[in-house]
């Protein structure tokens, strides 16, 4: 009986042995191909490991982030969300410290230049005027030169999306009050002369006449284009000291006349140096677009034909007819009187080479809001005519 049990276990055990390292040699095969292979442990372990990394990285980040927004909060230093809608901005009195592109209520947009803020009787939407204002720094209730935004392209006019076109081109109005598009913007370089009662002819471009033509009426075009819009100054400059040649863009004050088209151009570039927008004397473009703008939305669809009658000069936003009916349309002043302005278009004919644009106090039939005109003298300086300015961004 014992010898019979040995003899069992002795089977048993050889067979047990081959099993086990069979098995063995299994195990170790799937350990080292869980170890080792494309998806390993080691492998991820090492991925789990710079994971882990990152992730105390981006903790620190944004701790650091907390820690230096609780510091500038506490020292003040802390700088709100720059305001793009123009309805608070108008509430707020927001100074822009650079170029931003803001959106009236029917999401048109509106580029405002750095160091402006829109005024606190702009308009709300673009159909009824922005305007625009410089300021000093840190003083909010300095009401400084005013501008307003002359919207190009595609307009929104409500809600709804629906959209009135504005074309930047050059217009006569003798013809249709409407205004007949002569030359679009997009072909600015050709010499395409406007012809007026078959007499004078009058271009935008030109060579060798002694006046001054637009600082550069491409750069103009192009950033109009791009910003879909430029500005045009609300009023007519007004005089700030004449004997130190300085002006201002505000209502109630001196119209700025008894100047030269060379002066006048001088004063304007020179008004903002070293800033990432232009000023310059307005040119024929942007003195009939904006015709063609408030004409558009002002309800007056016949401005450009208007004519002003008051006996004498008044101050700048004050120009009325013989029933004391405002020149404004659109927040835009006095483009029917109360003097013609100069520009940067010329005139063809002999001696009368600079052209200034509109009507004035002395008006009388046939100088209205779109009438051209030029004068014979370069040193011209009369009490009839003063300027308008233009901004793009």
């Amino acid at each position: 009986m014992k010898k019979r049990i040995i003899k069992e276990v002795k089977g048993i055990t050889l067979v047990a042995l081959v099993v086990t390292i069979i098995v063995l040699l299994i195990l170790s095969g799937v350990a080292i191909s869980l170890s080792l292979g494309e998806d390993g442990i080691f492998k991820r372990a090492k991925e789990g490991a710079k994971t882990y990394q990152n992730a105390s990285l981006n903790e620190k980040i944004e701790i650091d982030e907390v820690s230096n927004y609780i510091e500038d909060y506490l020292n003040g230093r802390k700088e709100e969300a720059v305001i793009t809608n123009v309805k608070e901005a108008i509430e707020k009195g927001t100074v822009y410290k650079e170029n931003t592109v803001i959106y009236d209520e029917y999401n048109n947009t509106v580029k405002v230049p750095a160091g402006f803020k829109l005024a606190k009787d702009s308009g709300t939407d673009v159909t009824k005027g922005i305007v625009i204002e410089d300021v000093e720094a840190g003083n909010d209730d300095t009401i400084g030169n005013q501008y307003v935004w002359i919207p190009v392209g595609d307009v929104y006019i409500n809600t709804n999306k629906d959209t009135k076109r504005i074309n930047l081109g050059r217009y006569e109005f003798e013809t249709n009050s409407d205004g007949v598009m002569k030359q679009s913007a997009d072909n600015y370089t050709e010499v395409i002369e406007i012809d007026v009662n078959q007499e004078w002819t009058y271009r935008e471009l030109t060579s060798g006449v002694e006046n001054a033509i637009a600082k550069d009426l491409g750069d103009f075009i192009t950033k109009t284009k791009n910003a879909s819009g430029y500005y045009i100054s609300r009023f007519e400059a007004g005089k700030v000291n004449e004997n130190t040649n300085t002006f201002n863009i505000k209502k109630n004050q001196e119209v700025y006349n008894n100047i030269t088209q060379e002066n006048a151009a001088d004063l304007v570039r020179n008004l903002y140096i070293n800033n990432d927008f232009q000023s310059d004397l307005i040119n024929s473009y942007a003195y009939d677009t904006a015709i063609i703008y408030i004409q558009a939305f002002s309800g007056d669809s016949d401005y450009s034909k208007q004519i002003r009658f008051q006996d004498s000069l008044v101050t700048t936003g004050n120009a009325h007819d013989e029933e004391n009916n405002y020149d404004v349309r659109c927040n835009i002043y006095d483009m029917a009187g109360s003097v013609r302005e100069w520009s940067t278009e010329t005139s063809s004919a002999i001696g009368f080479a600079r052209v200034f644009r509109g009507g004035g106090y002395e008006s009388q039939t046939g100088r209205y809001t779109s009438s051209r005109y030029g004068n014979n003298d370069m040193e011209a300086a009369e009490d009839y005519i003063g300027f308008r300015s233009i901004l793009y961004v």
